[in-house]
């Protein structure tokens, strides 16, 4: 028994180390984005080239261990949703995994949204000056949002929350 929980407890640290996709501190953020030459922006269009659609969400993630890379979810013209992944460093974009059929909420999400995932992301540059490095469609209390983490110059994150229709900003935040 004893075996089995260690087991099992190594297993699921294991696990919530891989996924976690952001860093916790301005050291761990500042080693996650030196190697990066690709901007979020730029992913995103290389992205779309890879698997046309729209993208919902991207985050930066370490890669496992593997190099920087960005990890995108699309919604592709079929109703289905594809994960890609792009390199942080070459740009190279590619298709990862077919989750099969996007799931309602995010269909909805996207075809009431009226900005698109770059124009949030400008929005929320603009707002609060540094380096995006997720963006999301997303609900703010009720109404469709995007909400945009940017690395700012001191390496702490703030969270932006920008209106999926109008482009304004709802809530600004330290992540």
């Amino acid at each position: 028994m004893f075996h089995l929980r260690t087991t099992t407890s190594a297993a699921l640290l294991a696990l919530s180390l891989g996924l976690s996709a952001h860093a916790d501190t301005p050291a761990q953020w500042q080693a996650l984005t030196a190697p990066l030459k690709v901007n979020l922006e730029q992913a995103i269009a290389n992205t779309t080239q890879a698997v046309p659609g729209t993208v919902i969400e991207i985050d930066l993630d370490d890669g496992d261990g593997a190099g920087v890379r960005y990890e995108a979810q699309v919604l592709t013209a079929q109703g289905e949703s594809v994960e890609v992944w792009v390199d942080g460093v070459t740009g190279q974009a590619r298709m990862h995994e077919n989750d099969g059929k996007a799931k309602r909420r995010d269909a909805e999400r996207a075809k009431t949204a009226k900005i698109s995932i770059v124009q949030a992301i400008q929005a929320a540059t603009a707002h609060t000056p540094g380096k995006p490095v997720k963006a999301e469609l997303d609900n703010h209390w009720g109404n469709v949002s995007y909400e945009v983490d940017v690395l700012k110059a001191d390496h702490t994150v703030m969270a932006i929350k920008v209106d999926a229709i109008s482009g304004k900003i709802l809530r600004a935040k330290p992540d």
